[in-house]
């Protein structure tokens, strides 16, 4: 486990698309992929340049031009991470991503806010 995060939660927040009033996600499971990567610095899981460095070669690699694939870059970028750090080894990773395409998380709502996001409720 990592001792020192090295950069603040407004860090964090200066990368993501912004329509003024704060952080833009279109769909739940981008403010769930950013909540879990941010958690995982701010518990100190890891340093949080080691995944700004994932993300601007994911970016540079493979995202559009346009930014409109920013989220799905981000997931690429986690997964990236979690399976260099050990944290999930990539049959594992790919079991999970297998199961959550036959089982979807219930559908959330998100509020107007930098991370908040409805708990799933039952249908």
């Amino acid at each position: 486990m990592t001792e020192n995060v090295s950069a603040p939660p407004q860090a964090i927040l200066d990368l993501l698309p912004d329509d003024g009033s704060g952080p833009v996600f279109k769909e739940p499971w981008q403010a769930r992929i950013f909540a879990l990567v941010s958690r995982m610095c701010m518990d100190g899981q890891y340093v949080w340049d080691e995944f700004k460095e994932l993300l601007i070669d994911e970016i540079g690699t493979n995202g559009a031009e346009d930014g409109s694939d920013y989220y799905e870059r981000w997931l690429t970028a986690a997964e990236r991470l979690v399976t260099s750090k050990g944290m999930a080894a990539p049959d594992e990773l790919l079991e999970r991503k297998e199961h959550l395409a036959h089982h979807p998380p219930h559908p959330t709502t998100s509020a107007p806010g930098p991370i908040t996001v409805d708990p799933a409720r039952k249908a």
